[in-house]
């Protein structure tokens, strides 16, 4: 992966360790979906010193992360290919800005392993208001509530989009 080519909006998918990361990837693996990673930030800008930072949901809530250990991965896939407007980067941009400090979306990870195992969380309802700021997210639900509010192409699920989606949209370049 070229770090020139990775602007703000884009799209970064990568692997931690650890349970939950484990968890997260297994799930993926029982839905016959792409198991490679786990998490999700979304490229922001880079600083004078030439760092690039990104934004994304954790349990702590929505904050920023040098990307420097996500690109020096061997499983970080992006979509730098996808074809974006400067202004659907910039709504992106800005739409992860506003979710700075949100907290994390518990139910939507019940949720998820609810779907990896073939059910529904009863009640669960994983459309966006795409009027509204995002009250809760996680890190693959944020950077597809930002692609919605930017008009951009992006895997569906709403809330209920996981990193394993946007590792297959990037993988199958579905925005084509």
């Amino acid at each position: 992966m070229r770090t020139e080519d990775l602007k703000p909006g884009t799209v970064l998918v990568t692997r931690s360790e650890g349970f939950a990361a484990w968890w997260i990837r297994f799930g993926s693996a029982i839905r016959n979906k792409p198991n490679l990673g786990n998490h999700v930030a979304v490229v922001h800008h880079r600083d004078a010193e030439g760092t690039l930072w990104a934004i994304e949901g954790k349990p702590g809530g929505v904050g920023w992360v040098d990307a420097k250990g996500y690109l020096d991965s061997k499983w970080t896939h992006s979509n730098a290919d996808q074809p974006l407007t400067e202004e659907q980067r910039y709504l992106i941009a800005v739409a992860m800005e506003k979710m700075l400090g949100t907290a994390y979306d518990w139910e939507s990870i019940v949720a998820d392993a609810f779907t990896n195992l073939g059910m529904r969380l009863p009640g669960w309802d994983s459309k966006w208001k795409h009027d509204e700021v995002a009250g809760q997210v996680v890190c693959s639900s944020a950077a597809a509530y930002a692609y919605g509010r930017s008009k951009a192409k992006h895997p569906p699920g709403d809330r209920g989009c996981q990193p394993s989606d946007w590792t297959e949209w990037i993988l199958t370049r579905g925005w084509m």
